[in-house]
């Protein structure tokens, strides 16, 4: 089969591809060198640091061991730290005061992808624009290698996890007290990825009872890997055949954290951030600015309002939402698919974070999940998608028409990320995808049907080129 039609997605969100097809040791070597030639060209002089880690996919070790060659033969050191999760490697770039940070991994991608997300020094990823001129760089003459003198040194830890955990722990908004006396019992499916080690950890120190599914860390999915309703069935029936009090799922590189009720119920990955704004603003008290994306629930908005914080809107992607809480001194944010970020450990989306937040959440108010989420305001969502390839359009033209179309009939538009618009009654968010070969759509309303029904038709919409105009 030719490689020129297995896709590569290159963004802000990092390198993603599929393993040994669009993403082979020469892509690999492309964009890794011109990372070290861009930190080269930002910060120069000897002894630099750069932290890799990975998660657990099968095909992991060929690109972590050609990753760490690459940045040696640039003169850097490396800090190994294994099979961790993607907020480990971001918070361990901080703490280790690093020149960088590479992450192997497909996030939440099916098993036969593989990718890299590259960190910055400050621990967030590579900003917007940074990435033109990595690309420029690997796209033109490519990296460029120092002398052979220079080559950097490998150094092998295997704490980091340990050290990740430790932090959010010592956090006094983290009541491990608490935790500690009630002993909740919790299910935990990691989906044989990066997760199962550092969350049981985290469980273990919380001292919960833990049911570990799939916690091995084989990269062989035991379903897949995107922590979704559809895709969490195991983990619903595991709550209710154990009592517990808690179900939590976490994709590949755990940094999206769902969760599912004490029934067993599913509450939505959008229900993740909400807990957690909910606590830090309401329980404990914080008072500042809250950032989400703009495919996020309005229970957020809502919830900033009751609680006296301003909300702010990001484009999509973490690197987005973690400027936006930058500029506006945040103190808290995330998104709406399980991502939690929280500036006082790292500001990057976080599982292990979220996780220690809802379970401090349901120890301060003593009730179960289910009689928590009740008290929100009640919305739902509605997330299709259409494949770029089946499209036989100039999409950002639709979305441009879309826009103008929508304006003039009085509705909010945004075009910060595709095609925002919002009515009294409904939203709906059109945007390409930083990670797969699609375009997402996204939609919410206060009923489910009246939320799919906007969703499907502005999908129809798209698929028509715009011949089919939107009734909703």
């Amino acid at each position: 089969m030719s490689t020129a039609k297995a896709p590569l997605m290159v963004s802000p969100s990092g390198i993603r591809g599929i393993s040994n097809k669009s993403l082979v040791p020469s892509v690999v070597e492309k964009y890794v060198s011109a990372l070290m030639t861009l930190l080269r060209q930002k910060v120069d002089g000897d002894d630099q640091l750069v932290v890799i880690g990975r998660d657990s996919r099968v095909t992991g070790p060929w690109v972590s061991r050609i990753v760490e060659g690459v940045v040696m033969a640039h003169g850097y050191n490396v800090l190994q730290v294994g099979i961790v999760a993607t907020p480990t490697v971001q918070y361990m770039v901080q703490q280790e005061k690093a020149a960088a940070g590479i992450v192997v991994t497909s996030s939440h991608n099916p098993i036969d992808w593989n990718g890299l997300k590259f960190i910055d020094s400050d621990g967030l990823f590579l900003r917007p624009s940074d990435w033109v001129t990595l690309k420029k760089i690997a796209d033109g003459e490519g990296g460029v290698y120092p002398a052979y003198e220079k080559i950097g040194k490998l150094t092998e830890v295997s704490n980091a996890s340990e050290r990740h955990v430790a932090t959010i722990l010592d956090l006094p908004e983290i009541s491990t007290d608490k935790v500690v006396e009630k002993k909740f019992k919790v299910v935990l499916d990691t989906v044989n990825g990066a997760g199962g080690p550092v969350m049981a950890h985290l469980l273990e120190r919380l001292g919960c009872e833990v049911v570990a599914l799939n916690a091995e860390t084989t990269g062989v999915f035991a379903h897949k890997p995107e922590p979704i309703t559809p895709h969490l069935t195991q983990l619903m029936e595991g709550v209710k055949e154990h009592k517990a009090d808690i179900g939590i799922a976490t994709d590949p590189d755990v940094d999206r954290c769902v969760v599912i009720n004490e029934k067993g119920e599913p509450i939505g990955e959008e229900f993740t951030l909400a807990l957690a704004v909910y606590y830090w603003l309401n329980i404990c008290g914080k008072k500042g600015a809250v950032v989400k994306n703009m495919s996020s629930s309005r229970v957020i908005n809502d919830l900033a309002e009751k609680y006296g914080c301003e909300i702010h809107s990001a484009a999509v992607g973490e690197i987005f939402v973690a400027e936006t809480m930058l500029e506006k001194n945040a103190v808290i944010g995330g998104e709406g698919n399980g991502g939690v970020m929280l500036p006082d450990v790292h500001i990057g989306r976080d599982a292990p974070v979220a996780a220690a937040l809802i379970l401090s959440l349901l120890a301060a108010e003593a009730k179960p999940l289910s009689v928590i989420c009740a008290t929100f305001p009640t919305y739902f969502m509605s997330k299709q998608k259409a494949s770029l390839s089946a499209l036989d359009i100039d999409v950002d033209e639709f979305l441009a028409q879309l826009s103008k179309k929508w304006s003039e009939r009085g509705a909010t538009v945004l075009t910060l990320d595709g095609v925002h618009i919002s009515t009294e009654k409904w939203w709906v968010h059109l945007r390409k995808s930083n990670t797969e070969p699609i375009v997402r759509v996204f939609s919410e309303a206060s009923s489910e049907a009246e939320a799919t029904t906007v969703a499907e038709q502005f999908v129809q919409s798209l698929e028509s080129g715009g011949s089919y105009s939107p009734r909703v």
